[in-house]
């Protein structure tokens, strides 16, 4: 399930642009930024904090890529606060950039303790391409649903 771009049915121009994304956690403290692949202190300290082993990094924007009106993004990102509370996440506000600007940037959550197949479900049900998720080990990893 990791970024398998040789078994994935997206556009490299897509995973790559999703891989240099830049993952900023807003909602806290100290915002800090998540790279895909690379261990993040903050984000095993935000673990710690909140006594979690993992974490996913979703939104409910844009749909496959793609883009829709604001108020659909808006609505659609209500509905993905109410499912990951009703799986008992702390949510986190976040913002997905583009760091070429050719993309607006996405609102998103960080939803912490939420497991790695509810986090594939969720993001499945939103009909999204990717997701952001970490482990024990804060690292942040791309995992491909297409």
């Amino acid at each position: 399930m990791r970024d398998l771009p040789g078994n994935s049915r997206l556009e490299a121009t897509l995973v790559d642009a999703y891989r240099a994304t830049h993952y900023r956690v807003i909602g806290t403290a100290a915002p800090f930024l998540l790279r895909v692949d690379l261990p993040s202190r903050e984000l095993a300290a935000c673990h710690r904090e909140h006594a979690v082993d993992c974490s996913a990094f979703l939104t409910a924007w844009n749909p496959h890529s793609q883009p829709v009106s604001a108020q659909e993004n808006a609505s659609a990102q209500g509905r993905l606060a109410t499912v990951l509370h009703g799986h008992g996440c702390v949510l986190v506000a976040a913002l997905g950039v583009d760091p070429a600007g050719l993309w607006q940037a996405e609102q998103s959550v960080l939803a912490l303790g939420l497991d790695l197949e509810h986090a594939l479900a969720v993001a499945r049900d939103f009909r999204q391409n990717a997701l952001l998720w970490a482990g024990a080990d804060a690292v942040p990893r791309l995992i491909l649903l297409r």
